[in-house]
């Protein structure tokens, strides 16, 4: 496969390279490809519990919750996806 980079992001995969940390271009793409898919897969997770959170607001039942609680929540929830 060929891709073809403007040149920013060019450079920021040169610069990756430079740190060592990845053995060649191939690497630091699968890499992002990864930490994207595990971005959205967090988004999604947030809005539907956003969606949830919502729809109970609407119908007068709610907890309240500090935001350790629900970092803790959110996180147990992303885990189990």
């Amino acid at each position: 496969m060929t891709i073809t980079l403007p040149p920013a992001l060019d450079a920021l995969l040169a610069r990756k390279l430079a740190t060592g940390k990845y053995e060649d271009a191939g690497d630091v793409v699968r890499e992002a490809l990864r930490q994207m898919d595990s971005r959205e897969t967090a988004l999604e997770i947030l809005r539907q519990e956003a969606a949830v959170g919502f729809d109970q607001l609407d119908q007068g039942d709610s907890l309240e919750m500090d935001r350790e609680a629900f970092m803790n929540h959110f996180r147990s929830r992303r885990q189990a996806a």
